[in-house]
Parts: structure tokens; sequence; C-alpha cells
């Protein structure tokens, strides 16, 4: 089996939090992904619940910015479990 790529750790306290699941995804995009979307709900914002404010761009223009793009495939093609609340990888 091939030894996982390290991921680039979530900020401060975060990343302990975040490394409980890494087991759950079995690509370095998605653990990415889930610190990025993380990251992005805890950041003091006025839409921080928005694909456009979670990535730090601005809402229009930014939509075709990479990094949302990354997290709006991040969320939109993970395997999620039937329960809705945990990604099962």
């Amino acid at each position: 089996m091939t030894r996982r790529l390290p991921c680039p750790p979530a900020p401060g306290p975060l990343e302990a939090y975040a490394a409980r699941f890494d087991d759950l995804f079995s690509t370095l995009a998605q653990r990415r992904g889930f610190r990025e979307y993380l990251t992005g709900l805890l950041l003091p914002r006025d839409r921080n619940k928005t694909l456009t404010c979670l990535a730090g761009t601005e809402p229009v223009v930014g939509a075709q910015h990479p990094s949302v793009q990354r997290l709006q495939f991040f969320l939109s093609e993970s395997t999620w479990t039937t329960s809705g609340s945990t990604p099962a990888g």
C-alpha cells in the first residue's frame, strides 16, 4: 500500500480535531478540503455559510476561483453516510 501524503495542517487547535477524521478520507485532496471547510465555517465572516465566503473570495467573481471550485468539488463529490454528517471517503 502506498504511504499517505501529509496534509497541510489546519490552523491552531483545529488540526487536532480535523486529524481525528483523516481515516475517513482516502485522498489528500479530501483531507485538505475537510480542513478548509472547517476553517471556513469557524472564521468570523458576515456570510460564512456560502462557498465563496468559506473560501475567502468575493461572491460573484470569486465563484470561479480555484479555492471555491475545490471546496465545491469536496462538498459535492464526497461520499456521505446516510446520516449526512460524516464523510465516508
